[in-house]
């Protein structure tokens, strides 16, 4: 448990196989919750990043997740450079948003905690074309 950060691309690996299951989302954010969230090393060489793109496509998943138009109150965006790996939180609402984002497959998850239906919504996502850094443009 929350051994991330002692073999980044073997976790990495298990976590961007479990998210591009067909149908089973759950088991990709339970594993991130378990190998990742508590991981000290992990966040500690996790860099802060704006991303837009990235935040407009979250609003749009949990607002479709929650049947209307959503604001987060405070979101915080992660990036693991070396490995093109992008995390973090938000909230709205009372409920959290938890996510994590693929650079190289330009997939996602997004879980919403509570749900609106039970405990967590789960929810892939996909950016084509990626994610554009304002710094480079």
């Amino acid at each position: 448990m929350n051994t991330a950060s002692q073999d980044f691309p073997k976790h990495l690996g298990i976590l961007r196989e479990r998210m591009l299951h067909p149908t089973d989302y759950e088991t990709a954010v339970n594993y991130f919750l378990d190998e990742f969230c508590g991981d000290e090393q992990f966040i500690m060489l996790s860099d802060r990043e704006e991303s837009p793109a990235l935040l407009t496509v979250l609003t749009k998943v949990v607002s479709s997740a929650m049947n209307r138009n959503v604001k987060f109150e405070e979101s915080k965006i992660f990036l693991l450079s070396g490995h093109r790996f992008y995390h973090g939180n938000a909230s709205t609402e009372g409920r959290v948003v938890l996510f994590f984002y693929f650079k190289e497959v330009e997939t996602g998850i997004a879980a919403l905690i509570p749900g609106t239906r039970g405990a967590m919504e789960v929810a892939r996502f996909r950016l084509p074309g990626g994610i554009v850094d304002p710094k480079c443009n």
